[in-house]
């Protein structure tokens, strides 16, 4: 999912899956044992331009969203093995990013300065390799734009004091391997190999939320589950939440704040 946090690594088909998820922005994590409900019916509004709504919202949050905090988790489940991640922090997109992650229970900072990534361990900080960092916590909506057009809508909520628009996305193999392509990804459609072999079957649901007067998204929620040879099935769960678009409070330092605390490889 990351690529992955320092020595800690999962099966590929996991972390392929993992950076699929994080289309739409970065992170994750509850680890232990969980109980897993299917997917309640939803009941969509009969909305014909709900896909030229949630485009709209994929280029305005991708063109405007400059900076933010977040907050999310992810959980994945493979028969009784639970993995789960969790993050929070700060994004300037012309800056960098601040990430407070937890990974089995243990706790890692990750802070990125333009092209310079540092990692932090019990309150040292050394350099690492651009490899080593997390996948941006938010990913460049506009790509998703062609997935717009599978968009229903579902009833209003209100978000973190926002009256938001609601949409659902509901993608075969096919689309989410389109998906995972549009982000850089090359996934090999050949059957025999573990990558076609995994991502056959597999089926993705979204949920979007989008702030009715600013068209940003505030929240998403991904569903995914698919075969897994000799292991099952997989079931993977992504919850994120972005707030206070563009506003002061949202401060990524500069690296002198960090230069004191330092380890020289």
């Amino acid at each position: 999912m990351y690529r992955f946090f320092g020595k800690l690594f999962l099966p590929l088909p996991v972390i392929v899956l993992t950076i699929v998820l994080f289309l739409f922005s970065g992170c994750a994590v509850h680890s232990g044992p969980r109980n897993f409900a299917k997917p309640q019916a939803s009941q969509t509004r009969p909305a014909t331009d709900a896909p030229e709504k949630l485009a709209r919202a994929f280029e305005t949050t991708a063109r405007e969203g400059k900076k933010f905090w977040f907050s999310g988790w992810q959980m994945t489940k493979i028969q009784k093995r639970n993995i789960g991640f969790y993050s929070n922090g700060t994004y300037d997109k012309d800056k960098g990013y601040i990430l407070d992650a937890v990974i089995f229970g243990q706790p890692f900072r990750y802070y990125r300065w333009g092209n310079d990534v540092y990692l932090s361990e019990e309150e040292k900080w050394r350099k690492v390799a651009p490899t080593q960092a997390p996948m941006e916590p938010f990913a460049d909506f506009s790509k998703l734009l062609f997935l717009a057009d599978r968009a229903v809508q579902l009833p209003d909520e209100v978000l973190l004091s926002k009256k938001c628009s609601v949409y659902e996305l509901t993608l075969g193999p096919a689309d989410a391997i389109n998906a995972a392509r549009s982000m850089g990804l090359d996934l090999s459609e050949n059957k025999e190999t573990p990558s076609g072999a995994y991502f056959e079957k597999m089926n993705m649901k979204y949920k979007i939320w989008v702030g009715q007067k600013d068209n940003f998204i505030y929240q998403y929620k991904t569903e995914t589950t698919m075969p897994v040879p000799d292991a099952g099935s997989l079931y993977q769960e992504v919850f994120f939440k972005f707030w206070d678009y563009n506003s002061s409070t949202v401060n990524v330092p500069g690296p002198e704040k960090i230069e004191p605390y330092l380890i020289k490889n």
